[in-house]
C-alpha cells in the first residue's frame, strides 16, 4: 500500500526510532524519507522533544514538508513554520498544583517544567539529571510563579526509578485527570495536558491534511508511542522498542540501528 493508496501519510517518534542509537539520521533513513515523500506520502515526526533539542543536523535530514510535533503532541509545527500552528500547556495553577501533588507524593520525586523556550527544574531536582539539555534554569518551589507567564507543555517528574508502565501508572493516580502520565524510555515521567498526546497530535495532523487516522502509518519504540501506534491504521514498532510496545504493534522492524524507518518503507512502498 503506498502513498497513492490506502496509507497517506508517515509518522515517526524520533529517539529510538527514526534516530540511531547514537543520535544521528542515517543516510538510508534520510533517503527513505524522501522517497516517501517522493511517493505522495505526507510525513510528521511526533516526539516527547522541545523544539530547541532537535538539533539542525537532525531536522535538516528530514524534508522540509514534514510536521514536527514537540513535546508528546502539546506543540505542533507546520511543514517549515517556525511559530506553533498548535500549543496546549498547563496554565500557572494547574502547573503548581501539579508540582505540588508529585513532590508531596513520595520522597524524593521533583518536577521540571518544559516550557517552549527554557526547561525550568524546581527544587529539589537533581541538577545531574538535566546536564544534557538546552537553557535550563534552576529555581525553588516559591519562585516557580514568577516564571509561568506561558503555558507549560509537558511536567518532566524525577521519580528516582526506571520509569516503566508501573511507575507511570502510580504519578497518573497522583495526579489524577489533571495530566496524562506517560514516558518516552528515558528517566522522567512526561505530564502533558487532557486533550493532548502523540495519538491527539496525530489526528490533528490528519485534520489538517483531510486525512482520517486509518490512512496514517505510525512507528515508534516508547510507552507514550502505544496510543499514537493503535489510533493509525498500521502501527509498527523498532525491534529495540520493550515488549508491551512490539505487542502492541502490527508490525515488528529491524532495530533503530538498523535502519528501522527505511526498513518500514521499503514494506510500504515495494
Amino acid at each position: 500500500m503506498t502513498g497513492r493508496g490506502r496509507h497517506r501519510l508517515l509518522a515517526c517518534d524520533l529517539d529510538g526510532t527514526l534516530l540511531d542509537s547514537g543520535g544521528r539520521v542515517t543516510d538510508a533513513v534520510s533517503a527513505a524519507l524522501l522517497r516517501a515523500r517522493d511517493a505522495g506520502l505526507a510525513l510528521a515526526v511526533i516526539t516527547a522533544r522541545p523544539r530547541r533539542d532537535v538539533a539542525r543536523a537532525v531536522s535538516s535530514r528530514v524534508p522540509g514538508s514534514a510536521y514536527w510535533a514537540y513535546s508528546n503532541g502539546a506543540v505542533i509545527h507546520g511543514p517549515g513554520a517556525a511559530a506553533p500552528r498548535r500549543l496546549v500547556g498547563f496554565g500557572p495553577e494547574e502547573a503548581r498544583r501539579l508540582v505540588a501533588a508529585v513532590e508531596g507524593a513520595a520522597a524524593g520525586w521533583s518536577c521540571a517544567l518544559d516550557l517552549l523556550d527554557r526547561t525550568v527544574t524546581i527544587d529539589p531536582f537533581p541538577q545531574e539529571a538535566s546536564r544534557h539539555w538546552n537553557h535550563v534554569e534552576r529555581r525553588d518551589a516559591q519562585a516557580t510563579g514568577l516564571l509561568l507567564e506561558q503555558p507549560v507543555p509537558k511536567v518532566l517528574v524525577h521519580t528516582g526509578t526506571v520509569c516503566d508502565a508501573a511507575v507511570v501508572e502510580r504519578v497518573q493516580r497522583v495526579v489524577g485527570a489533571a495530566a496524562v502520565a506517560t514516558a518516552s524510555g528515558g528517566a522522567f515521567v512526561e505530564l502533558v495536558p487532557p486533550g493532548t498526546g502523540k495519538s491527539e497530535a496525530l489526528k490533528w495532523i490528519c485534520a489538517e491534511l483531510a486525512l482520517e487516522p486509518p490512512a496514517a502509518v505510525a512507528v515508534g519504540d516508547g510507552l507514550n508511542d502505544l496510543t499514537m501506534l493503535r489510533l493509525a491504521g498500521l502501527g509498527a514498532a523498532p525491534a529495540n522498542a520493550p515488549a508491551q510496545v512490539r505487542l502492541a504493534a502490527d508490525l515488528v522492524l529491524p532495530s533503530n540501528d538498523e535502519d528501522a524507518v527505511a526498513a518500514l518503507v521499503a514494506l510500504l512502498l515495494d
